[in-house]
């Protein structure tokens, strides 16, 4: 309980679904008027019974607060997935949560599900018994499926029951239950020499798609051929003629769930039970009956309107997208969120997505919390920690509102980013609609602005590796002469010097050949050390070879006094060390006015040449 109100998870899948909205819609507020608020938790897609596919948008029925539910509805034809299902049901059972599967069984809760074979079973009779077909073909899904082996069962059996011989090779085709291959099948029908009385299809989509062939080959419907479907799903209702149908109907199915809910909580069901549901017979044109009733005209007005809207908020969200995955920062993406078309939610990701240096979306991150980081009720709130326990922000102020709650996870490359709470204050599907399209949206723009991130963070590391050497840390050759005209622009009016120090390490090749090269490296760094140290901070210090340092200098220095610091710096080192080598170098400098005539490479073979004329006479004083 929360905040004084009785929780209801519902674990489903494509809210948006008329039907389901229907339900949805039915359901909460039967439940609401006795205390109950529904928390909704959902997919964007269904799973197709594939157990073994991951999708990281499921990761947002871990936000499931067990402790704080007094059920969960499970619905699982929705989800169409028995290892995720079976899942939450485990955790239920951990959580002594009491448990109602909708359209399917699972142990330890109440079934509620429709009786599809009854259903399916009055329009086979339907076409068979009163309307006197004797050629019937039946249109299966897909060959093994439980649903579509059941139906099939079942049109055997009306058929034996009518003196009717089953005939495989003429009765008997698969549309997999969608439209391109039950296309596909009715075409093949068009091309027999003869045309089955009726075409029964196992579910609406292939029946309005066998209807819409046999339009285009001339075939009349229903004069010609019969044609029927299962489901009840609205767009029958669109075709010319209407198609015949079983109608699951969501409302009936939502007060049944309703009664569950209160009677469970009185006692009066207990696990294991099993409810059904009766489908209704929808006879239509398409089987040669009345047309059904329907709203058509106020049903096609509201479509037309939403769908231009929806055509408009495409546009929008995809710039919301786009700005998204530009911006610089995480708080200039959040202000790209900040648009009428993201209203009515707010928006918590996982804190880690920020992380610099990292590639979120390739590397497995310790959890590092949420971040509640939009909200459009307070757009002015900044992005701050997040503690899941509190479910959604200003929770008590949106459990007064008897509108349930949807969460929908955010995943970007199949990587679970976090999750949206939308709080619509009504059923508008409109709205409902949308939230495929806004979770689409946000995880675009966040997954985009995540890889953009990183891809800036590379390109600075590459950039870093190309200018600078990696032993010393002072500016590669190459990647110095990007920065050299740079400091050219800005002192080429100053009317002042520039100082070349070349700086040659002493005996390298020995110190490799007798202590190894590890000892060598140690002695460069120092002598990289010592160049750098002894200029000043304005200086660029390029290692220009192997044991040859070079500092460019823009100011006015005395470069025989470097030379000494240089030298200087060495003797400390060489007698705190403790190695057993010591480190010396050569140094020569070349000053010369900055004008335009400059030339960097002239200024460091000359003092390069006074370098070795250093050098020579070290090596006269060493004998």
């Amino acid at each position: 309980m929360l905040y004084g109100k009785k929780i209801i998870a519902l674990c489903t899948s494509r809210v948006y679904d008329a039907g389901h909205h229907r339900f949805i819609r039915v359901l909460n507020d039967n439940i609401s008027k006795f205390g109950y608020r529904l928390f909704i938790y959902t997919l964007n897609t269904d799973l197709y019974w594939n157990d073994e596919a991951f999708c990281a948008e499921t990761k947002v029925y871990d936000l499931i607060p067990y402790d704080k539910i007094e059920g969960v509805i499970i619905m699982c034809e929705k989800i169409k997935s028995a290892k995720l299902t079976g899942q939450i049901a485990q955790k239920a059972r951990e959580a002594g949560v009491p448990m109602i599967a909708v359209d399917g069984k699972i142990d330890g809760a109440v079934s509620v599900w429709f009786d599809y074979e009854k259903g399916f079973e009055k329009i086979v009779r339907h076409v068979i018994e009163e309307h006197n077909v004797r050629r019937p073909h039946f249109m299966a899904g897909i060959k093994g499926n439980m649903f579509s082996e059941t139906r099939l069962k079942i049109f055997k059996k009306v058929l034996e029951e009518n003196n009717i011989e089953f005939d495989e090779k003429t009765m008997l085709s698969y549309g997999e239950f969608w439209a391109k291959p039950s296309r596909v099948a009715a075409e093949e029908l068009c091309a027999r020499d003869e045309l089955p009385e009726a075409v029964i299809c196992a579910n609406d989509v292939m029946a309005i798609n066998v209807n819409d062939v046999f339009h285009e080959y001339g075939v009349r419907v229903p004069e010609d051929v019969i044609i029927t479907g299962f489901d009840g799903i609205d767009e029958v209702q669109y075709c010319v003629p209407k198609i015949a149908t079983v109608s699951v109907d969501w409302v009936i199915l939502a007060d049944a769930v309703s009664k569950v809910v209160f009677d469970y909580s009185a006692g009066s069901v207990k696990a294991e039970d099993i409810v059904e549901v009766m489908p209704e017979l929808i006879p239509n044109e398409s089987c040669g009956c009345a047309a059904a009733d329907d709203n058509k005209d106020r049903y096609i007005s509201k479509i037309n309107d939403s769908f231009y809207e929806y055509q408009d908020d495409i546009r929008g969200l995809y710039v919301i997208s786009m700005k998204m995955q530009m911006s610089a920062s995480p708080e200039d993406a959040v202000k790209c969120m900040q648009e009428y078309l993201l209203h009515d939610m707010c928006c918590m990701v996982r804190s880690e997505i920020f992380e610099p240096g990292h590639n979120f979306l390739k590397e497995d991150l310790p959890p590092a919390g949420l971040k509640l980081i939009y909200d459009s009720y307070h757009y002015d709130r900044p992005i701050t920690n997040f503690d899941l326990d509190e479910i959604a922000p200003d929770l008590e102020e949106k459990l007064e509102c008897h509108a349930p709650l949807i969460f929908n996870g955010l995943d970007f490359m199949n990587k679970s980013l976090g999750f949206i709470c939308y709080s619509f204050k009504n059923y508008d599907i409109t709205d409902y609609t949308k939230t495929a399209q806004i979770n689409n949206t946000v995880s675009m723009g966040l997954g985009g602005y995540i890889n953009m991130q990183y891809q800036e963070y590379l390109a600075k590391q590459v950039e870093k590796i190309y200018k600078n050497d990696q032993l010393t840390g002072l500016y590669t050759r190459t990647g110095f002469m990007r920065y050299f005209e740079d400091m050219v622009a800005e002192n080429i009016d100053k009317g002042g010097n520039i100082t070349v120090i070349m700086s040659d390490m002493n005996g390298l090749k020995t110190i490799n050949d007798t202590y190894g090269h590890s000892a060598g490296d140690i002695a460069i760094r120092a002598v990289a050390r010592a160049l750098r140290e002894s200029c000043p901070d304005s200086s660029v210090c390029v290692r220009y070879g192997g044991d040859e340092m070079v500092a460019i200098i823009s100011e006015d220095v005395d470069p025989d006094k470097i030379i000494r610091d240089i030298d200087e710096y060495l003797d400390r080192f060489n007698s705190d060390s403790g190695l057993m080598f010591k480190v010396s170098t050569s140094s020569g400098a070349f000053v010369e006015p900055l004008t335009d005539k400059f030339e960097l490479g002239y200024a460091v073979k000359r003092a390069d040449r006074n370098m070795y004329e250093t050098k020579k006479i070290k090596k006269a004083n060493m004998k």
